[in-house]
């Protein structure tokens, strides 16, 4: 209340105390009756007319009582928080500092609680008092709702299942990636939505039969006739020397699988549509299957379904990063948005109110590339059993990886990256700095407790991108 209302009440308030004592004396006067009836008459009259004063005054608090919950309601849509309990906390204190309530007046309730992209608040202050209380006077109260300014997200998570992510360390991570779904993953989906996908990898990264055949082509049937060579689409087997000097025949050629490798050619390092250059295949000795991996999950608002992905995850195989890397990007390009159902497909670059995510969580060094979709003879993280007689077409896993980072990064998408446990390892440590958008996107947890504090400190950042405009 400003100063000229607490004048008015302060007047009124005088006013009435002066008209109670005058007609208190009025009636000790026994030498008039007419002055007998009067008292008696404005002791009456004064509480009814003091009563139209409290309701006048309690309508004019009512409405600051309302501007004030609806500016600290404002205020508090406007911070970057993104729990109930720091709203709350931001709502409370800008309330207090806009309402002045006369003395003897108090907030005796305030709460502001998220909902979705919605803050909604309710206040009551305690009702003025001029009048005698003759009745009840109920608390003043107001309400007030803001929806919260936002975008629209899409979480790429990729994350490693090799072998030496086995035991506690897979235990580790699939609790810090659960986690991680349920903060970025809203339970309302509108007025804006956050989806994400799971992009599991190993030796490669399985797309699974109903999305193999769409992304590289759909095999012919047989085995290549000439040893070494391929084509594209790919033969359904594969016959070649590996790096031991063995010789593969009709007999003993590898299948192909549903496992992705590596693009090559001028759009080895782009996210154009498979529809326009295949990516590349894999074949798997009986010894490497690759198909041990879990598959892809498109992006998806629904956490059990993302939940449920992660729970079934395994640990096995080496370590082909950079081609988790590169379908991370693939989920969230409007470029492969086809291949998706309509609830997964992500939206165009540059479109209003939308961030784009990739997350990279690596336990190691990337030391598997591939020479015609079977691994390259310097990967080291195969026998030579394991190995083609070719060098990687594309070279390094490192410097694709680099490669992707600066081209999806190009496109407006944000990238964090995990390393976990990497142990000092100077090579993993280079590709998580480089890859990230900035430093402050790097993240290198040495345990399980600190890969969970990791990723919850990512989906809060993500949060606080999705209510920042």
């Amino acid at each position: 209340m400003d100063t000229n209302s607490n004048q008015i009440r302060g007047r009124l308030a005088r006013f009435g105390r002066t008209v109670i004592g005058f007609a208190r004396r009025m009636t000790r006067d026994e030498g008039g009756a007419s002055a007998v009836f009067f008292a008696v008459a404005l002791l009456m009259l004064t509480p009814m007319t003091l009563g139209l004063v409290d309701v006048y005054i309690s309508t004019t608090q009512r409405g600051q009582l309302q501007d004030a919950l609806d500016t600290a309601t404002l205020y508090a849509a406007r911070s970057s928080a993104t729990t109930t309990a720091e709203i709350d906390s931001i709502g409370d204190a800008a309330l207090i500092a806009n309402l002045v309530l006369p003395e003897g007046e108090n907030i005796v309730e305030s709460n502001f609680v998220l909902d979705g992209v919605k803050v909604v608040s309710s206040a009551a202050i305690t009702p003025p008092g001029i009048s005698p209380q003759i009745w009840n006077q109920q608390n003043l109260r107001a309400t007030s709702e803001v929806v919260r300014n936002s975008n629209h997200v899409e979480v790429a998570l990729v994350l490693d299942t090799t072998g030496s992510m086995s035991g506690q360390k897979l235990t580790d991570m699939k609790t810090a990636a659960k986690d991680l779904v349920d903060i970025v993953v809203q339970d309302i989906q509108t007025p804006y939505y956050s989806k994400m996908a799971i992009v599991p990898y190993s030796m490669a990264v399985n797309v699974s039969s109903t999305y193999a055949n769409s992304v590289r082509g759909t095999p012919k049937s047989g085995t290549n006739p000439t040893g070494g060579t391929n084509t594209s689409p790919p033969y359904s087997k594969f016959k070649f020397t590996k790096n031991d000097g063995t010789v593969l025949t009709n007999t003993s050629a590898w299948p192909i699988n549903t496992c992705v490798t590596e693009r090559t050619g001028a759009n080895a390092y782009t996210d154009v549509a498979p529809s326009t250059a295949l990516v590349g295949h894999n074949y798997q000795s009986s010894t490497s299957a690759c198909t041990a991996v879990s598959a892809i999950e498109p992006l998806s608002t629904n956490k059990t379904t993302l939940k449920n992905k992660i729970n079934g995850f395994t640990a096995t195989g080496v370590t082909a990063g950079h081609i988790g890397l590169a379908w991370g990007w693939y989920m969230v390009s409007p470029n492969f948005a086809y291949l998706w159902p309509t609830a997964s497909r992500p939206a165009a670059y540059g479109t209003d109110d939308l961030l784009k995510v990739v997350i990279l969580m690596t336990d190691g060094e990337f030391n598997t590339q591939y020479c015609k979709g079977v691994v390259s003879r310097e990967s080291t993280g195969n026998g030579n059993s394991e190995k083609i007689n070719c060098n990687a077409s594309n070279g390094s896993a490192f410097t694709q990886a680099k490669t992707l980072c600066t081209n999806m990064k190009a496109q407006g998408v944000i990238v964090y990256t995990v390393g976990f446990a990497l142990g000092g390892n100077a090579s993993a440590v280079d590709v998580m700095n480089s890859c990230a958008t900035d430093e402050k996107h790097v993240y290198l947890p040495g345990s399980g407790a600190a890969l969970k504090d990791a990723f919850k400190a990512i989906g809060q950042d993500i949060n606080s991108l999705r209510l920042a405009k």
